[in-house]
This record gives C-alpha cells, sequence and structure tokens, in this order.
C-alpha cells in the first residue's frame, strides 16, 4: 500500500512540474504584434482611394497611398492591413508605397459539385482590431519584423 501512494505523489509531483514549466512567459503571436512607436522611417501622408474598373468585369475596389520619407538603410515594406484585409505593399515613385485592395464581390464559387467549389480559397483577415479609417503597416528592420499603426 505504501508503495502505490509513493507511487502516485510521484506521479503527482512530475505532472506539477511539468505544467509549471510549460506555462511559464511564452512568447504568444499577440506579443508578436505588437506596435512600434519609433521607426527607422518617417510618415508623412497618407490618403486612401476608391476606384471603379470601366469594365463591368474589372470590378472595384481601395488603393491606400503612404508617403514616407527619411527611410533608413535596411527597411523592408512588406504588407498593408486595412479595413479587416491585408496586401503585400508596392513601390512607386518619390517614396509613395502603395496597397491595392480589390473588392472579391462574387469570386466565390459556389456549385452542388465539391470539385468545382474547390478553387475557393479563404478570406484572410487582418489580426489586428482596427477602425474604419486607422491602417498597420508591417516591415522588416534588421531581419526583425515590426508593425507600425
Amino acid at each position: 500500500m505504501k508503495n502505490y501512494n509513493f507511487l502516485a505523489i510521484v506521479i503527482i509531483v512530475i505532472v506539477l512540474i511539468g505544467i509549471t514549466t510549460s506555462c511559464g512567459p511564452c512568447k504568444t503571436k499577440k506579443d508578436s504584434l505588437a506596435f512600434t512607436q519609433n521607426t527607422p522611417f518617417t510618415i508623412e501622408n497618407t490618403y486612401c482611394q476608391k476606384w471603379v474598373a470601366g469594365v463591368k468585369e474589372g470590378g472595384t475596389g481601395l488603393n491606400l497611398y503612404v508617403s514616407i520619407n527619411s527611410i533608413s538603410e535596411g527597411v523592408i515594406m512588406k504588407e498593408f492591413y486595412f479595413r479587416d484585409q491585408i496586401t503585400e505593399v508596392k513601390t512607386s515613385k518619390n517614396n509613395l508605397f502603395i496597397g491595392y485592395y480589390k473588392s472579391d464581390e462574387n469570386t466565390m464559387v459556389m456549385d452542388g459539385d465539391t470539385q468545382k467549389e474547390a478553387v475557393n480559397t479563404p478570406p484572410i483577415k487582418s489580426p489586428f482590431q482596427l477602425e474604419n479609417n486607422e491602417a498597420v503597416l508591417s516591415y522588416e528592420f534588421n531581419s526583425k519584423t515590426y508593425y507600425h499603426k
């Protein structure tokens, strides 16, 4: 009987040690999405502009424009997070960076045949809770990704 009690205590102690060490201060995805205040660049101006294609199949969308100056060497602009969508940052002239957002109206294939519906890809949602007029810019500096709101 003493052997069973001793064995039970040893098992409980091992389980408790395992639980307490695995629940330590681990880095979560939310921690890695913290906003930076001091950026290696200066944002001068931001605005967005809606667009409509000239043909029916062309669709509609929105372009986000960000004018950035004083960019430190080694900074790579990655993505814009805006209105619950994500897009790659494109470079224009004169330090103007653009995010192109196309409205995905009627692009979902709905069919009784699951093979035809397999072409649908789930939308990628922004991990940030943003207001309608807020955006987040992700950038890489010294091989680390940062986020600026």
